[in-house]
């Protein structure tokens, strides 16, 4: 990249966070996921103030209306009202903010903790990385939904207790993930000469094998993302997410579920909200796998 000077021309080369950003940046449909991501983090943030009523505030007068562009909409229920006289734009605003962002803090402690495991068991040897490696195969046969909705049965209805569930039942596919990828590089040339080298085990990590995992990591961090999003909503649909009055997306489209000749705009916006995050959430997650191949590569 040349920058322009009243004598030369200098040449400046960017840090290798500036050309991961630049090369995401490239990428058009990387930034629409990247402003869509963005855009449900502001509502999942703000929601409180952006909603016009309380979601569960009843217009008694106003049941089943139709949304404001229909002839017989009303602007003052922007999306419409459900059987119960509830705003659909209020409700939708507060399920957006209980899935996606419930989703959200769910995944990074499971990264957390997952990656931290996966990497204590990928730089073992021996006995101790052959247990680890078996125990997390027979935790990866079971799958995530089922384990969540085994986790929530056992310690009760309630948001809390939906989030720890869906974190622990994502917890190993971040270790398998993770255990993969760092055994894999440990048999790299450079590892080897990294070990030649007198490096210790955290700097071999850090400085050689963390940066060629990277990639993985981040796909396995959208995937479950994604993953959290559906695992949310899907126990909710269950009714055995989180509980009433709290408004979540799941829970929305099961409670239209039963309007949806009548009324279908109480399954259609939940529906979408839901579509759209996941959607957004893996064009990021493309956008920063090929930037970050592209930089480090």
């Amino acid at each position: 990249m040349a920058r322009a000077s009243s004598i030369y021309q200098e040449e400046v080369i960017p840090s290798p966070l500036r050309q991961i950003w630049l090369n995401f940046m490239s990428y058009p449909v990387a930034q629409l996921g990247l402003w869509t991501f963005l855009l449900f983090l502001f509502i999942a943030i703000f929601a409180p103030f952006l909603a016009p009523y309380p979601p569960d505030y009843q217009h008694t007068n106003a049941l089943l209306s139709p949304p404001s562009w229909h002839p017989d909409g009303n602007i003052a229920y922007f999306f419409g009202t459900d059987d119960l006289g509830r705003d659909i734009f209020s409700n939708l605003l507060h399920g957006v903010r209980t899935t996606f962002g419930s989703s959200l803090i769910v995944t990074i402690f499971a990264a957390i903790f997952g990656i931290a495991l996966g990497v204590f068991s990928g730089m073992s040897r021996g006995l101790k990385s052959s247990i680890l490696n078996h125990v997390l195969d027979a935790t990866l046969a079971i799958p995530s939904l089922l384990l969540a909705i085994v986790l929530v049965a056992i310690s009760g209805q309630s948001l809390i207790n939906v989030m720890i569930a869906v974190g622990i039942a994502l917890m190993p596919q971040f270790m398998r993930a993770t255990h993969t990828a760092v055994h894999h590089e440990l048999s790299r040339e450079y590892v080897i000469a990294a070990k030649l080298d007198g490096a210790n085990q955290f700097q071999i990590f850090y400085n050689v094998i963390l940066p060629n995992i990277l990639d993985a990591l981040i796909v396995q961090f959208t995937l479950a993302i994604s993953i959290a999003i559906i695992d949310i909503a899907t126990l909710g649909f269950l009714k055995i997410g989180a509980p009433a009055p709290t408004s979540e997306l799941g829970a929305m489209l099961v409670d239209g579920i039963d309007l949806i000749f009548i009324a279908p705009w109480n399954v259609t916006f939940p529906g979408l909200a839901i579509f759209i995050s996941v959607l957004a959430i893996n064009l990021v997650g493309y956008g920063l796998q090929r930037a970050v191949k592209e930089g480090l590569g």
